[in-house]
């Protein structure tokens, strides 16, 4: 029996389905038929054009990706039109595009979860929500210096593993006292400044997520926490690999090859 695009999106929406997306969201098969079959997958944060190619050359039926291509209207699929560029190329070559996105954020697949465990962090609960929801918060099994911290923290993420690829450590921020005693981590992978009031109530030291601004920063250091910004990228390229070990363990896409983008990167140099 063929593998199709339906059975991975299947297998995918059992650990994040997609009634848990936020209403704004777009999730699930934006491009294609669930009916297709495939014999080899793509998986990527963002659906470039540069990705797109990526997955011609590989001769992939199916993009995976963490970000939506279709996210704002569209209203029209001009070649002109810079929106609708990804879209026409993927329909003009036979690709598939899945997204899985706010939901896969809620998921046990979660890159905070992930970046919680390379820190070390115990007795880990959700920041926003009960029985799912966005962000962890974890306790230090000993307090450290931010600093020693921090820099244990980046080398651990370039020995972990959890990065498919070797990215380079770019436009990584930290802001806080480098002396200061840190204990109580909250970790929310993308954009996530909006969870500064969040983790200064549950009396965090250090806030690390990604597209931190200049406000949200300010706000964190006021209330006497600390920031680390890992950028939107580097926090959440985790989950790549995450779902890489998860479609390439299933029995039913035995046979099925399954490759991480090597081209989707942080877009920025320094």
């Amino acid at each position: 029996m063929a593998v199709t695009i339906g059975l991975v999106a299947q297998l995918i929406e059992k650990i994040a389905p997609k009634s848990w997306a936020e209403d704004w969201d777009n999730v699930g098969i934006l491009v294609g038929s669930g009916s297709k079959p495939l014999e080899r997958i793509l998986i990527t944060l963002d659906g470039t054009l540069e990705v797109v190619e990526e997955a011609k050359n590989l001769g992939a039926q199916l993009i995976v990706a963490h970000h939506p291509i279709i996210f704002r209207p569209l209203k029209n699929l001009r070649s002109d039109n810079a929106g609708a560029l990804v879209p026409l190329r993927l329909l003009q070559h036979g690709i598939g595009y899945y997204a899985a996105h706010t939901n896969l954020d809620q998921s046990v697949f979660s890159a905070s979860r992930i970046l919680g465990e390379i820190l070390g962090l115990e007795r880990m609960e959700l920041l926003e929500g009960e029985e799912r929801g966005y962000g962890v918060c974890g306790y230090l099994p000993h307090p450290e210096k931010l600093r020693v911290l921090w820099k244990r923290f980046l080398e651990g993420l370039t020995k972990s593993g959890v990065y498919a690829q070797n990215y380079e450590l770019s436009g990584v921020r930290l802001a806080g006292s480098p002396e200061k005693e840190v204990r109580k981590i909250a970790i929310v992978n993308g954009s996530g400044g909006r969870f500064v009031a969040n983790a200064l109530f549950k009396g965090a030291d250090l806030l690390i997520t990604g597209d931190v601004d200049h406000h949200s920063a300010l706000d964190a250091l006021e209330g006497g926490m600390a920031i680390g910004d890992l950028g939107h990228f580097l926090s959440e390229a985790p989950m790549l690999q995450k779902i890489f070990h998860y479609l390439t363990t299933q029995k039913s896409l035995q046979g099925i090859e399954v490759k991480v983008s090597s081209i989707n990167r942080s877009p920025w140099l320094v």
